[in-house]
């Protein structure tokens, strides 16, 4: 993950908290949040096809990743967003390998990229599918159609995805708990003492970097897979 890409999400999460703060949305996070502490099951439930639609519909991933930490914490917004992506990506998949392929198909295939990804994923499919996850070559509900014209097996593509998502998934769900944390904090509502507030800091960067070498580590590879393919003659 380069620097662009960390200030792009140090800033979507600063951005989200001043909305949550000062813009007319307050009684309508209340409610969500009311919503989730009084009916948690329903909650989740209207959450998970919310956010199912969202990636269907290619809505902003990272939004919609950030909605689950925000309202449900950590393990349950991971837990939430597991099975929204996992449902989503299925039904992606086949909706681009038989329901609307040939209007995906003049939209995606001409395209430089997909020829490179749909040549390694004949010769490593479930890796390639986990590298261009954990990389987000493409924002999550894009690839997920993009992926479903390839030659890659059903198996491969829903092991790989879930496989490769967990660090995103992980990343965007924690600054989900950030906002609402930040959010509470700026409104009085919690009062955090400078300890907390360092080792809440902290342990962002800590994920940040862990996250950021992840990537790096896998674009490398990648880069490397796609570059094979490319060298090779077309038969």
């Amino acid at each position: 993950m380069n620097r662009t890409r960390i200030i792009m999400l140090l800033t979507l999460a600063t951005l989200a908290v001043l909305a949550a703060v000062f813009l007319p949305i307050e009684q309508a996070v209340a409610a969500l949040q009311d919503w989730a502490a009084a009916s948690p099951s329903q909650a989740m439930a209207g959450t998970l096809l919310f956010i199912v639609i969202g990636f269907l519909l290619m809505l902003p991933a990272s939004l919609l990743m950030m909605l689950a930490g925000f309202l449900f914490g950590l393990a349950k917004g991971m837990l939430l967003i597991w099975l929204a992506g996992l449902l989503a990506s299925t039904v992606a998949f086949w909706i681009a390998r038989y329901a609307a392929r040939p209007w995906i198909e003049r939209r995606v295939k001409q395209r430089g990229l997909f020829q490179a990804i749909d040549r390694a994923i004949r010769r490593k499919g479930f890796l390639v599918v986990v590298l261009s996850r954990i990389v987000m070559l493409l924002p999550f509900p894009a690839l997920n159609y993009t992926l479903g014209l390839t030659a890659v097996s059903f198996r491969d593509y829903v092991t790989g995805s879930n496989l490769g998502m967990l660090p995103p998934y992980f990343l965007f769900v924690y600054l989900g708990t950030t906002v609402s944390n930040l959010t509470a904090f700026l409104n009085g509502a919690v009062d955090l003492e400078r300890d907390e507030l360092i080792v809440g800091a902290v342990a962002l960067g800590a994920i940040l970097l862990a996250v950021a070498l992840i990537v790096r580590t896998a674009a490398r590879t990648l880069k490397a897979e796609l570059a094979q393919v490319t060298d090779e003659p077309t038969h």
